[in-house]
Order: C-alpha cells, then structure tokens, then sequence
C-alpha cells in the first residue's frame, strides 16, 4: 500500500463518516439505491430517506415488483424524480436478464439505463470491494492537486486523473479507501476553502498550501467565462417538481383533470414557466413519470 492510501484510511478511521447507513450494509443492492438518491442531493437528506425506502423495498425483488407511482410517492424529498424511473428500470432489467444478481463489471453495470461509468465504479467498488476507484468531480479534485497542482485551470486531462486514481487504491481495501476520499473531499480538500494546516496530506500536495485568494480568484475568472444561470425558480426542474409533488399528494390510483392542475400550479410558477405548463406535463410523460390519458387526466404512473 502506499504511503498516500495508508495515510488517508487512518484519517478515514478517526475522520470518516463510516455510520453511514449504505456504508455499514455493504452490499451491491444498498449501493445502488443510494448511489441514484445521491446523485445531486446533500448526503443529510438521503439518509433518512434510504432507510425508509429499504424498509419499503428491502431487496431488488421487491423494487422490481413495486408500482412506479409507488416508488415516486417513496421519492419524495429528494429530488430529480426521474431518477427514481431509472432506478426501477435498472431493478427490473436485473432482475429479467440477470436473476436477480447485480453485475459486478462495469461493461455490464453500464448497459444498463442510467448506471455511468462513475455509478458502475461505485457499484463495484462499495457493493463488491473491487479495487477500482469511482472517480467523480471530488476526487479529481483531490488527485489534481495531488499530484498536477492546482485544478483551475486544469494541468491535465480528467482521463490523466483518473489513471492516477485507479494507481492508488489499496488492494482489497477500496469500498474503504472510495468512502475515504469522499469524505476527505468535502472536509478538507474542499472546493472553496481546503484546510491544507494539518491536512495528512499536504506533505505529498504539488498544490499546498493553497493559496485562498488565488483560488477564489480562479474560480471567479472561470465564473464569469459562464453564461448567467437561470434562478432555479425559473426553471423547468422547478416545475417539474411542483407538478409531481402535486400528484404525489393524491391518493393512490387517483387523478386529476389538467385543467384543475393547471390551476393548482400556476400561483406558484414565475410567470416565465406560467405558459409552458402543457409542454412540462407532455415532458413528464415522455420521461415515464406522469400519464396522461384521452378524458386530459393526469396522475403518476
């Protein structure tokens, strides 16, 4: 093992959030639930969230058996509901082809909808302890300033880091050393303001000390080259979500007319997305979340 991976598990040993409840189950079937709730959500709203869905849906079986209207009600809380349409999907594409057995190649994992190349690597490095690293914006992150200095901008390409992420994880140690990096990069080699004084790294760090004003500086210059971003209030993930939260609240098996959903969600919509609403509605449909049927009532699938 090398020096930079045994120093990082012993901080993950004191440090680390090893409670965590996808953490203590280690199995294949609680990491992919929890690696589709966390895509794009805080890691305190999951957790409450995957106990109670793996008390609904205690194994791949039952996932794949549920109502997709049911798994959407269970959804509630987090977020980018088609991830909860993918997740269904992927249960019952494994539970037809593959018996029930979560593949444990990444060739595999990724045809199938919605796993990517860093879900498949989480799978297989959380779920099965192969030794591959699931490297995502984080961990780049750390490896960059590791081993290239300071990522903004880039010295290399994302492939040039994730080879050198692959090199460093510990043979038959990377659901611990994965679970490790991830937590070292939102605690200490964070984004915005990385705590380089007592960092157990920083004597192996191109990058440290990171010099604050110089980093924000970066960050900013590469802000303003980006176009302006839409308010999420005006977004059609805002109506999106306002429109299933609205469905979700019906009871089981109901409906409601378009235009009594329509009138429910206007008030709350800016009046940018006021007009796009029968579009927004076409789109949920289109992504498997809502139907739609010929008398323009509209519940959850």
């Amino acid at each position: 093992m090398s020096m930079i991976g045994a120093r990082i598990l012993a901080w993950y040993k004191s440090n680390g959030r090893l409670m965590l409840p996808w953490r203590v189950v280690r199995n294949p079937y609680a990491t992919l639930v929890s690696e589709f709730m966390l895509q794009q959500t805080q890691v305190d709203r999951v957790t409450p969230k995957f106990d109670a869905f793996m008390k609904a849906y205690p194994d791949i079986f039952a996932l794949a058996r549920a109502g997709r209207g049911d798994i959407i009600r269970q959804w509630v809380g987090l977020g980018y509901n088609s991830r909860a349409v993918r997740l269904h999907a992927v249960a019952q594409r494994i539970t037809s082809d593959f018996a029930g057995r979560i593949p444990e190649d990444e060739a595999t994992l990724r045809s199938l909808p919605g796993i990517g190349p860093y879900t498949a690597r989480a799978i297989m490095a959380f779920g099965y302890n192969h030794t591959v690293c699931a490297t995502d914006t984080n961990i780049a992150r750390i490896i960059h300033r590791l081993f290239f200095g300071l990522e903004i901008p880039p010295k290399v390409k994302w492939a040039t880091v994730d080879a050198r992420a692959q090199e460093l994880v510990p043979s038959g140690k990377a659901h611990d050393f994965n679970g490790a990096l991830m937590d070292f990069g939102s605690t200490i080699c964070t984004a915005r303001k990385p705590a380089c004084k007592g960092c157990p790294l920083a004597g192996d760090c191109i990058a440290a000390p990171i010099d604050h004003g110089l980093l924000q500086e970066a960050r900013k210059d590469i802000a303003g080259k980006n176009k302006p971003r839409i308010p999420f209030e005006q977004s059609a993930r805002f109506a999106r979500g306002r429109i299933v939260d609205r469905l979700r609240a019906l009871p089981a098996g109901s409906s409601i007319s378009l235009l009594d959903l329509q009138a429910d969600i206007e008030p709350v919509l800016h009046p940018v997305l006021r007009g796009d609403i029968l579009g927004i509605v076409e789109a949920l449909q289109d992504d498997g979340l809502i139907r739609v049927d010929d008398r323009k009532t509209v519940a959850l699938v």
